[in-house]
């Protein structure tokens, strides 16, 4: 990887240098995982496995597909790229529920629903972690390391890559060049691999919509929701946003995070402040 400034006519190389860069790479990555080359969503940081490992990053992307990343640090190229592997053994039988935990621990107050349409425009599917994807992020790896990442990829669409970060210094700037170890039209493929091409999505037919109704003992109850026939968002824009989307004649399957699906109903209304809703009374 080379790196030149342009004086004029003349060029002049810029040497990396060799600061402590992986221990910021996380933080980095963590900032910005574009810098990986694809939207992502963080969702997890230091994420404990069941068999006492630490998973440096855990992210979704738009399909909700997992990514684990995992930075070389010390440890030997061979060795983090069998421990990604193991890592992802254990993510794969990871469901709903546990992804969910995994966000909360690393977001405590923010819902998972409302951080993926914010970083994706999209709702979050139903299906989660139906494949992974393990990235390597490293300054260099030994040829072993690249046959092993090379034979998984390209020989058996593991989608499976390490990407390399170098560091330069110029007049007081700083810059981070990066490279990967399979091209990116090959990171592309590997993340359209077989294994995910075997998931795929029903055209949307317009009219069913997926609502959360978030239950709070203090405030909303969905035992409120099925005797006045409503439903409700929680406080954050993002949830009023989502309803006010909603038309008038579309069905709505309610969902309850931790507990499922609980009703099924059709839009009578456009959305209004709940000072503003009218209910039909029941009598008993």
């Amino acid at each position: 990887m080379g790196l030149w400034r342009a004086d004029g006519g003349q060029l002049s190389r810029i040497v990396p240098t060799s600061i402590s860069l992986e221990s910021h790479l996380e933080t980095y990555i963590e900032s910005d995982p574009s810098m990986l080359g694809e939207t992502l969503l963080i969702i997890g940081r230091q994420v404990p496995t069941a068999f006492g490992g630490f998973i440096d990053l855990l992210a979704l992307d738009e399909t909700a597909a997992v990514h684990v990343i995992e930075l070389k640090r010390d440890r030997t190229p061979r060795d983090v790229t069998a421990q990604a592997l193991d890592y992802g053994s254990w993510v794969a039988g990871l469901g709903r529920t546990q992804i969910q935990a995994i966000f909360e621990a690393y977001k405590p107050g923010v819902a998972l629903e409302e951080s993926f349409a914010e970083c994706f425009n999209e709702t979050l599917p139903d299906e989660i972690n139906s494949t992974q994807s393990f990235t390597i992020v490293a300054a260099s790896v030994d040829a072993a390391t690249e046959r092993i990442v090379r034979f998984l990829n390209e020989g058996f669409a593991v989608p499976i890559n390490v990407v390399f970060f170098r560091h330069f210094e110029d007049n007081g700037a700083k810059y981070l060049a990066r490279t990967w170890l399979v091209e990116n039209e090959g990171q592309q493929a590997a993340s359209a691999s077989p294994a995910r091409q075997t998931k795929t999505r029903e055209a949307w037919n317009g009219s069913d919509w997926y609502v959360a109704f978030g239950e709070d003992s203090g405030t909303r109850q969905w035992i409120d929701g099925q005797k006045y026939g409503f439903v409700s968002g929680g406080g954050g824009a993002w949830f009023s946003r989502t309803l006010k989307n909603l038309p008038i004649g579309a069905r709505v399957f309610v969902h309850i995070p931790k507990a499922g699906y609980v009703g099924v109903g059709t839009v009578t209304g456009q959305a209004r402040r709940f000072d503003e809703a009218l209910v039909s009374r029941v009598i008993n």
